[in-house]
């Protein structure tokens, strides 16, 4: 097992968190060194990249991927932390709408938006965490971020609620959009259900579950090379210069470059790449897996 080192898709389930999560990790897989690539909230299910081993190097170019969700939002009221596991605080009579009013407002809150980041959130300001603040219930003064969001489609409207899908870059709060949605149509609204179904390139159908992991079911062979949650240029370099590689020396390459990349040698994944000067590149991150 101390060899293990990759990606390990898990579908989380409602109730556990991030760090529930990789603690299960740690203790089925006998392996202290796991990590994830950013929370997942307790109410919410679906895909969580679990890095093991080396991979937990990797861990911020995960974090930066885009997302898809699909979730369900009751309009009526709304909770403290915005979604179900909350205290409710408000409610309002407007609940219940046409499709049309909702595509009308869904389309406001697509391509390059303004948010602000909800109280119960682990953004830190002045060294404490926001949910830190709002649990001794002080309300901080948040700054607006943008985010982009690619498509906001419904998927189904019953009664007081909407079942939608967004897909959206790192750093969106589903809760926050659920909410400002609900204020554009001067009503208020929750978050009752959310389910990640992608992260970047990696899918719910590639996940495997909890239950699979606390009885033991899975194994290195489960692991997804870590090269493969990496989106980032392809870079091969002359099997000559594997040992120079290896030595953090720089080695030269006619191709055009990005800023980062991933590098191979010997039919094998070296690590991520710079370039220090032009018509040369050197190892930045070791990755290689040995």
């Amino acid at each position: 097992m101390k060899s293990m080192q990759g990606i390990l898709l898990i579908n989380k389930d409602k109730g556990f968190t991030s760090h529930d999560v990789v603690a299960l990790c740690r203790k089925h897989l006998g392996l202290k060194k796991i990590g994830h690539t950013g929370t997942l909230d307790p109410m919410a299910r679906g895909v969580l990249p679990i890095l093991v081993g080396k991979a937990t190097k990797i861990s911020n170019y995960l974090m930066g991927q885009d997302k898809v969700y699909e979730g369900t939002m009751q309009f009526g009221y709304r909770t403290d932390t915005l979604d179900a596991d909350g205290e409710i605080l408000e409610v309002s009579p407007n609940k219940i709408f046409t499709e049309k009013n909702l595509l009308e407002a869904m389309k406001l809150f697509t391509g390059t938006i303004d948010q602000v980041p909800p109280m119960y959130s682990a953004i830190k300001i002045k060294g404490k965490k926001l949910y830190e603040y709002a649990r001794q219930g002080q309300e901080v003064e948040r700054k607006t971020r943008q985010v982009e969001i690619y498509s906001f489609d419904l998927l189904d409207l019953s009664g007081d609620q909407i079942s939608f899908r967004v897909s959206c870059s790192s750093g969106t709060y589903i809760r926050s959009l659920v909410d400002d949605l609900a204020r554009e149509l001067k009503s208020l609204a929750t978050l009752v259900d959310l389910n990640r179904v992608q992260v970047g390139n990696f899918s719910l159908d590639q996940c495997h579950s909890i239950s699979d992991l606390k009885e033991g079911k899975l194994s290195a062979g489960d692991l997804i090379p870590m090269d493969q949650g990496l989106d980032l240029q392809k870079i091969e370099v002359q099997e000559d210069y594997f040992n120079a590689l290896m030595f953090g020396q720089s080695v030269p390459c006619s191709q055009s470059l990005d800023k980062e990349f991933k590098v191979y040698c010997k039919n094998q994944f070296v690590g991520i790449g710079i370039s220090p000067y032009p018509g040369f590149i050197r190892i930045n991150k070791c990755l290689l897996e040995v």
